[in-house]
């Protein structure tokens, strides 16, 4: 059946699951401009989506000034060209245009998909039919955002994220939806879990803080703060505690340490201890939200005990070149960290 004049739920369906033809694609765009009810229509359609498919799966069986001001006269003086070798990708513009996949399903995946379309017009009647059924949708590019939601729940949405919920919580779950990366504070209910969809990852919680990252074509990343969360995917779940965290790549979930640096992309306070450069330059990278690369493996294995709080971004990294005896220049938008490695 259809409920709308120029858009069928089998081509939602087919957008959804990113199964749809460049034309279909451009039919739903169309849709979508045509004005801001498509869009919340769609955000709902999302909502249902992300769950009613993972339920369907689911049924089959320093002195900083001293060094900065150093590291000035460094990076004034015109460094020669190298070929530098990028250990690690630059920081990720994150695109959410649709794209289209040409696949083959086996009759499984498209039995669960039929389930999941069923249950997604389930859904449908039961959103158009309670004054609950409107969603509400956060979303950020290059900045970050700072919401409660209607049960209390406190949401720190970092860049290229959206978040997607309804607008009252009164069924038994309380469920949303993650694309992207955000913090949660959620509001203790023993009675009513809740739950996150992220990439067809499951977080169920009751009341607890923790830190998940859910960007396309990455591993779901969970780190867990205060309280208890369980992370599920498929048949496989976990529990984490305070100080734990697990990462989700397919249908694999491994059990890793908490990164203590989970929330500075919100704080802007960044912690090492005895951490290599790869993983302090990461979290700068996805921290500031800048380019900075390291010349050669070398100096990737150089460790750094370090505290930094609220530095600005130049400060920081010459804190972090001077520490360690390397250079730093700038070449346009990226940062290069370059030495001979660290005895």
């Amino acid at each position: 059946m259809n409920f709308h004049e120029n858009i069928s739920e089998e081509l939602l369906a087919r957008y959804l699951a990113e199964t749809a033809s460049e034309k279909e694609i451009e039919q739903v765009n169309a849709w979508l401009a045509q004005s801001p009810q498509n869009e919340r229509e769609l955000a709902t359609y999302r909502l249902i989506w992300d769950h009613s498919a993972q339920a369907a799966k689911t049924s089959f069986p320093v002195n900083t000034d001293a060094a900065w001001n150093k590291m000035k006269a460094k990076m004034a003086r015109p460094a020669p060209i190298i070929a530098p070798e990028i250990l690690k990708p630059a920081a990720r513009e994150i695109d959410f245009t649709p794209k289209t996949i040409q696949r083959k399903f086996p009759i499984t995946v498209w039995a669960a998909a039929m389930v999941a379309l069923a249950l997604l017009a389930f859904g449908w009647f039961h959103f158009q039919s309670t004054k609950t059924g409107e969603t509400q949708r956060i979303a950020t590019t290059n900045n970050t955002s700072d919401s409660v939601l209607p049960d209390g729940t406190k949401v720190f949405l970092n860049y290229n994220s959206s978040l997607t919920y309804p607008s009252n919580f009164n069924g038994d779950l309380r469920m949303v939806s993650l694309q992207g990366e955000a913090f949660f504070d959620v509001k203790p209910d023993a009675e009513h879990p809740f739950v996150i969809n992220a990439n067809g990852t499951e977080i169920r919680v009751l009341g607890t803080s923790f830190n998940v990252k859910a960007y396309k074509e990455a591993p779901v990343r969970v780190d867990v703060s205060t309280g208890k969360v369980q992370v599920s995917k498929a048949s496989k779940k976990i529990q984490l505690v305070k100080g734990q965290g697990a990462e989700v790549l397919d249908d694999t979930i491994r059990g890793l340490e908490a990164n203590r640096n989970m929330l500075s992309y919100h704080t802007q306070v960044y912690d090492f201890n005895a951490a290599d450069l790869n993983e302090v330059i990461t979290s700068i990278r996805d921290g500031y939200h800048v380019d900075v690369r390291l010349s050669n493996q070398q100096i990737a294995q150089c460790r750094l005990t370090i505290r930094f709080e609220k530095e600005p971004l130049d400060a920081t990294l010459s804190v972090i070149a001077e520490t360690l005896d390397l250079d730093l220049r700038k070449e346009g938008k990226v940062y290069w960290l370059d030495g001979n490695g660290c005895q």
